[in-house]
């Protein structure tokens, strides 16, 4: 396996909504385990193909990462079916290094996809995974999670990435 390089937040692809995946040949079979060992390796809790240069309708999340487990999974084409409450609660992201901010999101969500092996797959979630699937979900229709925020608290986000950004290469 591969560790993908994380494209971040000014590359165009973040912005491209994921093309539909037709058919899960060994093309996407290899690109889901090397989001697998990206995602661990960035110490991350999901990962979208958008986030690694392919804009494919598809992600990985970590659904153990709570427990301090792993448990990765694909979701192939999903669609969040239901959303439900709300709440605040900081929110990062790995094409956003280093930047948090708070974001409003659904505490309870549905979603339905399809796994690697191409089953129908259903998960319900709560609290942190529930956040984590409506950020890549974000992310597959070329949103970031800075997005959901106020255009000045946005602003000042990016010039503080910018920043670090530019501290990183001095």
């Amino acid at each position: 396996m591969t560790i993908l390089t994380i494209k971040n937040w000014l590359d165009p692809v973040l912005r491209k909504k994921g093309a539909p995946v037709e058919n899960i040949d060994e093309a996407i079979v290899k690109l889901t385990e090397d989001m697998f060992e990206t995602t661990l390796d960035a110490k991350g809790a999901g990962l979208a193909a958008n986030q690694v240069g392919m804009a494919h309708n598809l992600f990985v999340v970590d659904m153990g990462i709570q427990k301090g487990e792993h448990d990765l999974v694909t979701l192939i084409n999903p669609v969040i079916t239901a959303m439900e409450g709300e709440e605040l609660a900081e929110e990062g992201c790995l094409s956003i290094p280093e930047v948090f901010a708070t974001v409003k999101r659904a505490l309870h969500v549905e979603i339905k996809a399809i796994d690697i092996n191409g089953n129908d797959v259903r998960y319900e979630a709560e609290g942190f995974m529930a956040r984590a699937f409506q950020h890549e979900m974000d992310h597959l229709n070329g949103s970031l999670f800075w997005d959901n925020l106020g255009k000045a608290r946005r602003d000042l986000l990016k010039r503080k990435f910018k920043k670090k950004q530019k501290e990183m290469v001095e």
